[in-house]
């Protein structure tokens, strides 16, 4: 994983802050592969806030994470563990859930 400590903690702290103690963060994408270069800061947050309070909660995680880690592209997307399994997860929060490394 190519996040630092500081990184991780930045992100942890500012995920409970804005979703609460029971979001959970997984960390995916290219940040995941110790072997590669670059790339933004690919984060999946499960939560079960209403959509209109997880669209406030983003912005004020992603704001307070950059305002910790300095300006980096962050890619933050929501999902909520408990929809109902009549419809479908997106295709990036799938890969996500497969992919993806807890924080």
């Amino acid at each position: 994983m190519r996040l630092s400590e500081t990184e991780r903690k930045a992100i942890t702290s500012a995920v409970t802050r804005h979703f609460g103690r029971e979001a959970r963060v997984l960390l995916f994408g290219s940040r995941v592969d110790d072997h590669r270069r670059g790339g933004d800061i690919d984060l999946l947050v499960e939560t079960s806030l209403p959509e209109s309070r997880a669209l406030h909660a983003k912005i004020g995680a992603i704001t307070d994470i950059q305002l910790s880690i300095g300006d980096q592209k962050i890619d933050l997307v929501t999902c909520n563990p408990r929809a109902s399994g009549a419809e479908p997860q997106p295709l990036i929060v799938e890969n996500a859930r497969r992919e993806g490394v807890p924080l």
